[in-house]
């Protein structure tokens, strides 16, 4: 089985190849799903300072728009400050109602006065009242200075996005300020993710405020394990709170293997260590790979599979007859001149033949074909095959058993070596099918009659032998 090594080599190529193609298909896919994600990450950090600059310019025109009403500016000409309190709850409470119904609720609504403390806010009269906001926060100190402007506060233990815009007398004479905050949520997370395509967090002062990850209240375990990498391990908090862009680097959470990139929120007039982080999952991209993978390992299966078929079909279908030949050969090698070769398939019939008539002709003895009578390729009737020597078949026949041949008549002689025949045949179990007598006697007299020709004979007779394991009808040309 030296000679099957060969298709068995080429299966072994395919495996190989196949191992090679998966590593590199993984190899250049997974890399540039990596390259892919890096350039999503990068893009959603340069673009989310522009969204969130849009939303403080909205954010500080809103609270300057609303600082303009009469209302406000006509709360600091009441006389005492309870009067003056009064009318700064009111008109925040009736403020915040217009926001609530335009689907903009204020988590904070404030108005501070000249001195840069807190009059009133929304939640009810005597929250925050006097506090020295201008103290904690700068943006209260620029908008009684005149200007409008946008901030990020850490108020209350929550990150916060507050406008603050001056409140005018009738006289044009700032007399107080505006104040009108907005919590940051995961709501406003989901939106930037939306608007990105990436995770969003804000981050403010060692803590995560707010993320995308978060589903309801409280820190999400996502929170948790980014919060590791923002303020320690990576430490992409440092970078974004001194003002600059991170670099992109790979985070983990949970399972999930994370690109992210950090940046400082923008319009911070307030000390702070706040920013943003924008991530997507390298690990989630990744796994749309695996049925290109599959199909990979699939297609090397089928070739594989293949040419083992081949391995055995070529084994099946020529090795082993090839095998039966070469054994022949062996037994003539070592001194057996009387073997036959069988046809071991129709793809070596024609070399059998071949053998079995250069052995005659070396050997003196007639062509096979001309010999012995056997059985014909279709099983339907008597074919040649088998061997006979030179001097049997040309020499006078004079033995006893000739003779009984020659003195027996010809309807008894085809009938009885007919029913030899058959009876040989199923004793090596060859098919009987379809063989009659009178096709048998037909068959019989044509091939005397070349033989008859051949030989120079004046009859010729047969005899049913078994040779090989097969039934053949051995020739007696008669002189």
């Amino acid at each position: 089985m030296y000679r099957a090594r060969i298709p068995l080599a080429a299966a072994v190529v395919v495996l190989l190849t196949t191992i090679a193609v998966l590593v590199s298909v993984r190899t250049s896919l997974s890399n540039a799903t990596r390259a892919d994600i890096e350039k999503r990450v990068e893009r959603a950090q340069s673009t989310w300072p522009s969204l969130d600059l849009l939303r403080g310019i909205d954010l500080s025109n809103e609270t300057a728009k609303l600082a303009r009403d009469e209302e406000f500016g006509a709360i600091f000409d009441k006389k005492g400050s309870d009067e003056e309190r009064q009318a700064a709850f009111v008109a925040v409470s009736a403020r915040n109602g217009r926001l609530e119904a335009a689907g903009r609720k204020a988590d904070l609504v404030a108005v501070v006065g000249a001195n840069g403390h807190a009059v009133a806010r929304d939640l009810n009269i005597n929250a925050l009242y006097d506090d020295d906001l201008k103290a904690k926060y700068p943006s209260v100190g620029k908008a009684l200075d005149g200007v409008a402007n946008k901030d990020v506060w850490n108020f209350d233990g929550h990150l916060y996005r507050v406008g603050a815009a001056p409140i005018r007398s009738k006289a044009g004479a700032v007399v107080g300020a505006l104040v009108i905050g907005y919590n940051a949520s995961a709501a406003d997370a989901e939106a930037d993710r939306d608007k990105l395509g990436t995770e969003v967090a804000y981050f403010l002062d060692g803590k995560i405020h707010a993320s995308s990850f978060r589903k309801s209240g409280g820190e999400s375990a996502e929170e948790k394990e980014l919060s590791a990498s923002l303020f320690g391990g990576a430490k992409l908090a440092d970078g974004a709170a001194a003002g600059n862009m991170t670099p992109v680097s790979t985070v983990r959470i949970g399972t999930e293997e994370f690109l992210a990139a950090a940046g400082p929120l923008p319009g911070n007039l307030t000390k702070s260590t706040s920013g943003y982080v924008v991530l997507a999952s390298l690990t989630a991209a990744r796994t749309g790979l695996s049925g290109i993978e599959f199909l990979v390992i699939v297609l090397g299966l089928i070739g594989m599979l293949v040419a083992i078929g081949v391995a055995v079909l070529t084994a099946t279908r020529f090795l082993n007859p090839l095998d039966r030949i070469e054994s022949g050969v062996a037994e003539v090698i070592n001194g057996n001149r009387d073997y036959s070769f069988d046809s071991p398939s129709k793809d070596f019939e024609g070399l059998a033949n071949g053998l079995n008539v250069m052995l005659a002709r070396l050997l003196g003895r007639p062509d096979p074909s001309d010999d012995e009578l056997g059985t014909a390729d279709d099983g339907s009737g008597p074919g040649w095959g088998g061997e006979l020597s030179v001097a049997d078949a040309t020499g006078p026949q004079t033995s006893p058993e000739v003779q009984a041949l020659i003195d027996e008549p010809e309807d008894a002689y085809l009938k009885r070596t007919f029913d030899e025949y058959i009876a040989a045949r199923k004793q090596t179990n060859e098919s009987n099918e379809g063989l009659t007598l009178d096709g048998f006697a037909t068959k019989l007299k044509q091939n005397e009659a070349a033989l008859k020709k051949k030989h120079g004979a004046r009859m010729v007779r047969f005899k049913v032998v078994i040779k090989n394991g097969q039934t053949t009808l051995k020739p007696f040309p008669i002189q």
